[in-house]
């Protein structure tokens, strides 16, 4: 009986150790550890400052390096969303314990957003999310005009779910005339994909 004292013990610490290691698994974590390269406009610091504001309920606005204004806005275990400049937004959406996705949102006239993968010491994956083609937001009957002027320059606006791990993608028309919007309205839908690690 004694003997599987020590065995029971080791067991134990082994299962607390993992549980330890899960929680320490938040996207907060990540993102202040964030290399400065991946966000110039901010100190480590103001990263701090944010997860520090967000998680006393406080408004996370922080001064950045430009002298404009940072906000996090929604911060939880696993997502995270950051207004970086008045024309920036930020996602960030742990996938599994080791890997997240990333997306930054340029909105200028018209929105367009990159999607990258990381681990979640920041090493990114090459060429792991793929955008959708500009057929698959089409539906088959739209004109033809207007679905040459959408190929010709594709502005792809792309959104995390903070629920669960998906990610919509959204063709812009903006740079559309406006005869050309209006026949491509009701003819232009979301894609909706399941978020997966890399292989």
């Amino acid at each position: 009986m004694n003997k599987r004292v020590p065995i029971v013990i080791l067991f134990l610490a082994l299962l607390l150790s993992g549980v330890e290691l899960f929680a320490q698994t938040r996207i907060r974590d990540v993102y202040a550890a964030a290399p400065d390269s991946i966000f110039p406009l901010l100190t480590k610091n103001n990263r701090l400052d944010q997860i520090d504001f967000r998680e006393n309920n406080m408004q996370a606005v922080v001064k950045n390096r430009f002298d404009g204004h940072s906000e996090l806005l929604i911060l939880n275990d696993r997502y995270l969303r950051m207004r970086l400049s008045e024309r920036s937004v930020v996602e960030m959406r742990l996938i599994t314990d080791s890997t997240f996705c990333m997306v930054q949102t340029y909105n200028g006239p018209v929105a367009d957003s990159r999607v990258r993968l990381f681990d979640i010491q920041w090493n990114e994956f090459p060429h792991a999310i793929e955008r959708p083609s500009v057929d698959e937001f089409l539906d088959e009957d739209i004109d033809m005009d207007v679905r040459l002027a959408l190929q010709a320059l594709p502005l792809i606006k792309a959104s995390l779910s903070e629920e669960n791990d998906f990610i919509t993608w959204q063709l812009q028309t903006g740079e559309l005339t406006k005869e050309q919007r209006q026949k491509a309205e009701g003819k232009v839908r979301e894609v909706n994909r399941l978020l997966s690690q890399p292989e």
